[in-house]
């Protein structure tokens, strides 16, 4: 949360943050979205972020756009870390394996096991469909580029329906 015109937004397609000018507070404890939408709204909504965290993780391999960084990592702020360990160890994961690992991570070391019902419901399309969703996305756009000789933008825009 911040005051209307005291931040900037990174441009970025997915994961963008918020770069604060003035004083900034902490707050303990976690924020809850407590999404009262249907299943058939997230996953549209999921399949939809999935195409654009797609065009992120294939702009880090072939560096078709400019990447906006308002922050350093010197910070080491939360998001920061998160952002280093996806851009540096999550994307050299085999894909496929990832979305185990990071359902695994989350379901097991994070103990979302004890969400019941829900919480695996939750757990395994968050943690594992939508992120295997976004390395198939990744895989089919490739696999077109090879397939049809194009360029990276041309297969975004045919695949995905995202022009860059």
């Amino acid at each position: 949360m911040f005051r209307f015109g005291q931040g900037q937004s990174e441009n970025r397609w997915m994961d963008e943050h918020i770069q604060v000018t003035g004083k900034t507070v902490n707050f303990s404890g976690e924020m809850i979205d407590d999404n009262l939408n249907s299943l058939t709204w997230w996953t549209n909504k999921h399949n939809r972020y999935a195409s654009l965290e797609a065009v992120e993780m294939l702009n880090l391999e072939y560096r078709f756009m400019q990447r906006d960084i308002t922050v350093g990592l010197a910070t080491a702020q939360q998001p920061w870390v998160k952002r280093w360990i996806k851009e540096k160890i999550y994307v050299r994961l085999p894909g496929g394996f990832r979305a185990f690992v990071y359902f695994f991570y989350r379901y097991v070391a994070r103990a979302g096991f004890l969400d019941g019902r829900a919480g695996m419901a939750f757990h395994f399309l968050q943690g594992f469909w939508y992120r295997y969703l976004v390395d198939a996305k990744v895989d089919e756009v490739k696999r077109y580029m090879r397939q049809h000789d194009v360029s990276i933008q041309k297969a975004l825009l045919d695949v995905l329906e995202v022009r860059v």
